[in-house]
């Protein structure tokens, strides 16, 4: 698992910037935006369908029945675990420019709408698996995946308990 491409972060980038610009324009097109709101929401939830797709692909042998082999080495922890962190990223960074307090949407866009949060939920479903290879490799005690919006839409953490070595004995 490497993480997205440099191509794709441009173009979900690029995507955003788009959807911010035409955030920045909302003034015109008061006092009716309902069914703009609606086309902008659309765009960032076809930008998280494309992140999603993407991740899948990258994850593939990190997910499901391969947990069951053998415990990557510390630096391959570390590898995926970086790759996992990238992903989320990516998708964070597409949900905050839009939908954070920081967005040029300075109009109420009060909540994510519920296809961006059920395509953040299929992505941290998703990630979960090759977190947890990570989580094990490393020698974290626990790890998670979840979305906490508007700050960190989608939040990946290890934890690691004191005082105990990767195999889970006193140190």
């Amino acid at each position: 698992m490497a993480g997205p491409s440099d191509r794709l972060r441009g173009d979900i980038e690029r995507g955003v910037d788009a959807i911010v610009h035409e955030l920045a324009e909302v003034d015109d097109r008061l006092p009716d935006t309902s069914a703009w709101v609606r086309e902008i929401e659309d765009d960032v939830v076809r930008l998280l369908n494309r992140i999603l797709d993407e991740c899948l692909r990258d994850i593939g042998p990190h997910s499901g029945p391969q947990l069951a082999g053998p415990v990557p080495d510390r630096g391959q922890g570390l590898d995926l675990y970086a790759a996992v962190q990238a992903w989320a990223a990516l998708a964070s960074y597409a949900v905050a420019r839009v939908y954070a307090p920081g967005s040029p949407w300075h109009h109420g866009l009060t909540t994510v709408s519920k296809q961006a949060l059920a395509v953040l939920s299929s992505l941290a479903a998703e990630l979960t698996a090759p977190l947890h290879v990570a989580a094990d490799a490393l020698g974290a005690s626990s790890y998670s995946v979840g979305t906490q919006f508007p700050s960190a839409p989608l939040a990946i953490s290890l934890s690691f308990a004191s005082g105990r070595s990767r195999d889970g004995s006193q140190a």
